[in-house]
């Protein structure tokens, strides 16, 4: 019987009838009422489970996507800056200027303008 009334398979019309024909069960408006209310607390316990499986799957995403995507952001960061020091030093700009703007040495920068790959 508490299959019958805890089940979210099978809508509250449903139910009535089967209490009522299965255990004999007769439906006074307070048995209505008992029976929706059991309706209305499985539906509750199954929307409490759901926004629970949300919120732990949301923590362990961000637990474990947070370091990835600030270690990929640091790539494309330093992707970019090497892109920009590499247009200064082709337009001529002086190297302590460009190393002091960027916060490297002047042989950082000279071992970035021989290499061609980065």
């Amino acid at each position: 019987m508490l299959h019958t009334l805890l089940s979210n398979k099978v809508e509250e019309p449903k139910k009535r009838q089967v209490l009522e024909e299965e255990y004999d069960i007769q439906m006074s408006e307070k048995m209505e009422k008992e029976v929706s209310a059991m309706c209305n607390l499985s539906q509750g316990i199954l929307e409490q489970g759901i926004q629970q499986g949300f919120q732990q799957g949301e923590e362990k995403g961000l637990k474990r996507g947070m370091p990835r995507g600030r270690q990929e952001q640091r790539i494309k960061d330093e992707r970019q800056n090497i892109k920009r020091m590499k247009k200064l030093l082709a337009a001529g700009i002086d190297k302590a200027t460009i190393a002091n703007v960027f916060d490297c040495s002047v042989a950082e920068l000279e071992a970035l303008s021989k290499n061609k790959n980065r």
